[in-house]
């Protein structure tokens, strides 16, 4: 694609996403925004999704979902009329959706006071109440890859707290242990922060998994606040970088598996720990930087 036309094309993409933005309580139609772009809409439809990873009807339900869990969380609005405004006939059909996407009910989202609700965008692109700061950018040729590396950890010692079952507990195990460490001050002691997935074969059912919100911590640090002691061992690991907030780590990973594994001649070692290493947590979720780690073998 030449330049100018690659140019113009981020700028009709750009134009619809913000005419998205500024209308999730309208039914919607892309030949519609299509025409607004000057373009056809076969054209519009594939370079949209060319340049965002999903057609507009995707968009617009995501952004919409994202919206109605920013309303549960943040007003005392009835259920049903976000619902309605949603895009839902029925309240049913909207629960429904809401369960299949976060793997929770509406009710039970109004509990999660620090959940933004995002979901998995592969250019960042989210709903924000206030447009003008909406960050999103294209993929640059159309192609969004996530590069991997295989890398050997020395072992590492971590503290942590516990959770037993579906990882929607994780954010709880992290209250706890946040706040064990503001209680004690053991901030000097913390070199690095991370969750840790010891039970990621698919074989082991959900509700009895394990994993922990962890902190490393060196060798010699005397643990006797009734945290948590793990072991990670060393060995080689398959590393890609996640940027942007931690919400939408899940379909990285998910993404990453699919994508990357089956053509790698490596598999995953599911006798050792997965873990995610948050490398910058103090700054806006956009330029979060994540790396997933992954224990790996070589195939024979």
């Amino acid at each position: 694609m030449r330049t100018n036309t690659r140019i113009d094309w981020h700028r009709k993409v750009e134009e619809a996403i913000l005419r998205i933005m500024g209308a999730l309580d309208e039914p919607l139609d892309f030949r519609q925004i299509s025409t607004e772009v000057y373009s056809s809409p076969y054209h519009f439809h594939r370079k949209f999704r060319e340049l965002t990873g999903e057609n507009v009807h995707e968009c617009l339900r995501r952004l919409r979902m994202e919206r109605a869990m920013h309303l549960l969380r943040t007003t005392n609005r009835e259920i049903t009329d976000i619902a309605f405004d949603s895009g839902y006939e029925t309240l049913e059909s909207f629960s429904k959706a809401f369960k299949r996407v976060y793997g929770l009910s509406p009710t039970d989202a109004r509990k999660l006071s620090d959940w933004r609700g995002r979901i998995y965008s592969s250019v960042g692109l989210h709903y924000s109440e206030r447009q003008q700061l909406h960050w999103f950018y294209l993929n640059p040729e159309g192609v969004n890859s996530l590069e991997t590396k295989i890398t050997s950890f020395a072992p590492k010692r971590v503290v942590a707290v516990e959770n037993v079952g579906d990882y929607w507990g994780l954010p709880h195990a992290w209250e706890k242990l946040m706040h064990t460490v503001e209680q004690h001050q053991l901030f000097p002691y913390i070199r690095g922060s991370m969750c840790v997935f010891p039970d990621h074969d698919p074989a082991i059912p959900m509700e009895k998994k394990h994993s922990y919100a962890a902190v490393v911590v060196d060798t010699d640090f005397d643990n006797t606040y009734g945290l948590q002691d793990i072991t990670l061992p060393e060995g080689l690991y398959a590393v890609t970088v996640h940027f942007g907030s931690s919400e939408e780590i899940g379909p990285t990973w998910d993404r990453w598996m699919n994508e990357w594994l089956p053509d790698s001649g490596w598999k995953v070692d599911t006798s050792r720990p997965n873990f995610e290493w948050y490398q910058n947590q103090c700054v806006p979720p956009e330029l979060q930087l994540t790396f997933l780690c992954t224990a790996v073998v070589k195939m024979d």
